[in-house]
């Protein structure tokens, strides 16, 4: 879908307000099986969607927050399903870096776009307090057929050779360069082209 190569993203100051509206919904729901990080995958991803919704409200993109369905978070302009799917990064996220979407569940989650967004930790912080993230990044988006097209899958217990991470579960990995820019994916949105 993107004509330009991604080569920025937006970095946003978490501040109390985030923490205490993602320790709500964390409060409020359920450790779901097959978690691998349990309570921190909550957290995580919570924080995430509390970021990229805030963003999409200034970015003046309407959506729905339908986070109770499982195949998306949110449907925006009325008319585009979309899934936030956030890691957790030690490093500020570079060009190069990967964005992961799991196999688990990708039969029956298949939303128009993703949105990624990496949440920077600071190593030496209680790694209990939801404080331990200070920045978060809105990296970028991608439409799912191109998500299909130019992702490459990963097995679990598979070691990429590039960065030497093993996978703990089976993925589909595009890089940050292969997103595209949050700008041109707004114009895509809400119908005011490039």
């Amino acid at each position: 879908m993107s004509s330009m190569k991604n080569l920025s993203y937006t970095r946003c100051i978490l501040r109390n307000e985030h923490y205490k509206t993602t320790r709500e919904l964390v409060s409020a729901a359920p450790i779901y099986e097959g978690s691998h990080r349990k309570l921190q995958a909550n957290e995580v991803g919570f924080l995430g969607e509390v970021v990229a919704m805030q963003w999409l409200r200034r970015s003046g993109i309407a959506f729905e927050d339908r986070r109770e369905l499982t195949t998306h978070d949110l449907l925006i302009e009325g008319q585009y399903t979309l899934d936030i799917k956030t890691k957790d990064r030690t490093v500020k996220p570079l060009l190069h870096f990967d964005n992961s979407v799991p196999l688990y569940n990708h039969e029956h989650q298949q939303p128009d776009w993703y949105l990624f967004v990496s949440l920077l930790r600071d190593k030496r912080a209680d790694q209990n307090d939801l404080s331990r993230f200070r920045e978060a990044y809105l990296v970028g988006a991608i439409d799912f057929a191109t998500l299909e097209d130019v992702g490459k899958v990963w097995k679990a217990g598979e070691t990429d050779p590039d960065n030497g991470t093993t996978f703990w579960t089976s993925c589909i990995n595009v890089s940050m360069d292969q997103l595209t820019p949050l700008r041109e994916a707004c114009a895509a949105w809400n119908g005011t082209g490039v």
